[in-house]
């Protein structure tokens, strides 16, 4: 078949290279004719589009957002008459808009990265034919199966770890990546361990630099990726972030009990690619004990430490015993990364079997083989208007980061409101309720 994957391909020096591994794997493994339009907010024109048999919607493209997915561009994706599938990750925000779309754009599947029975009762308000399937939100690192592995004892940093203050929103669960962090440095105050622990956006590290920080390092922090509370309307984000905006110093705890009544209720907890990126580098895991999506193990792939720091002790010892640590780093590169259980080829060729299924349940039969100049057109807006535009957008990105977060609060509130939470505008959107 012939296939668009509809995404926004970052640059490594602006992103994880997570999102970069995941939309090049489509064209790298799949076996049909997959061409990658990387573009916020276009579509190739009708008569192009019709050349295609498949539509990809990358979760880089979010459908929250008019800057990603507008009116005219939904409409697109509803009227063309080929196989619609979408992948979809941060779905613990506004679900019940998104499904709204993802029905009237007539999607045929969506990959979604919550656990089976979470999956079915978050998105209850999908239309029936809609087939829902799970997936994991990253894999192994494309680039680091040939990685030469720094021997436990001859790296430097004993734990090293980064991760922002996440925001309220995202429950107490969400709130422990930040944390563990803080957490650990107190508790290691003293011993001779050395740390590089920081939540602050000056001190993120990405592309290489953040390959060989890891690499240096003998353990690494981390928790399950996702959130305790799924917000259905909007409401809870909103409400948290003008908590936060207007309490800038406000911790978890400090919240009134009613912003987190549905904390935990239902919930995405899942692992996060991070815990592959350590493996594949030799680097230990040290975790808050959690399920990790049926793929880790405890005291197997790594060193589970109690939230309530408990065994924090006995953790440090364990960082502390190259050869405990070299064995646990062995297993989990033997395990998660030589066996190319969790590679980004059989992720594909999964993909590739749903949709061979899907085309049977379907019973669709591809037709598009008229040939077009897509790849020459791609070739050329990537090299005059994405990179102008992707340079005026970054420059804004960076303007964002490092305003203090009470003002990114405040901002998102009032100024951007309208932006940030466009979904409560009922009437802009009454077209989905048709």
């Amino acid at each position: 078949m012939k296939i668009l994957l509809f995404c926004d391909r970052p640059h490594e020096e602006e992103s994880a290279s997570t999102i970069i591994d995941h939309i090049d794997s489509f064209g790298k493994y799949s076996y049909h004719d997959l061409v990658v339009w990387s573009k916020r907010n276009a579509l190739p024109d009708n008569n192009t589009l019709a050349s295609f048999d498949c539509l990809i919607i990358h979760y880089s493209i979010s459908l929250l957002y008019d800057r990603y997915v507008s009116r005219q561009t939904l409409e697109k994706i509803k009227t063309f008459n080929g196989l619609k599938i979408l992948f979809i990750q941060d779905e613990y925000r506004r679900v019940n808009f998104a499904c709204k779309k993802i029905n009237y754009a007539e999607i045929d599947l969506v990959y979604s990265c919550a656990p089976v029975d979470t999956s079915k009762k978050m998105y209850e308000g999908l239309n029936q034919e809609i087939i829902l399937k799970t997936t994991l939100t990253g894999y192994v690192p494309e680039k680091l199966y040939e990685s030469k592995l720094k021997p436990i004892s001859g790296r430097k940093i004993h734990v090293g770890y980064r991760a922002r203050k996440c925001p309220f929103f995202l429950g107490r669960k969400g709130y422990e990546k930040y944390l563990i962090g803080r957490t650990f440095l107190k508790y290691s105050h003293g011993s001779n361990l050395i740390c590089d622990i920081s939540s602050k956006e000056s001190d993120r590290l990405y592309g290489k630099k953040w390959t060989e920080f890891i690499s240096n390092c003998r353990t690494t922090l981390g928790t399950e990726s996702g959130s305790s509370i799924i917000d259905f309307t909007g409401e809870i984000e909103y409400d948290l972030n003008f908590y936060q905006a207007f309490h800038p110093f406000a911790c978890l705890g400090d919240l009134p009990k009613k912003y987190l009544s549905t904390d935990g209720k239902l919930e995405i907890q899942v692992i996060s690619p991070r815990c592959f990126e350590a493996a594949a580098l030799g680097t230990v895991m040290v975790l808050f004990p959690g399920n990790y999506s049926g793929v880790l193990i405890r005291d197997k792939h790594y060193v589970g430490l109690e939230k309530d720091f408990s065994n924090v002790d006995e953790v440090i010892d364990k960082i502390n015993d190259d050869n405990y640590l070299q064995e646990m780093s062995d297993f989990a590169h033997s395990d998660l990364v030589q066996s190319k259980e969790f590679s980004y080829e059989k992720f594909i060729q999964q993909v590739d079997k749903d949709l061979d299924e899907l085309i049977v349940v379907k019973n669709f039969k591809p037709t598009s083989r008229k040939e077009t100049n897509l790849s020459l057109e791609i070739d050329t807006y990537e090299k005059s208007t994405v990179s102008q535009n992707s340079m005026i957008r970054n420059f804004f990105h960076k303007v964002w980061k490092i305003l203090p977060e009470w003002i990114r609060f405040i901002l998102m509130v009032t100024v951007l409101r309208k932006k940030y939470f466009c979904h409560f505008n009922k009437v802009k959107y009454s077209y989905l309720n048709s």
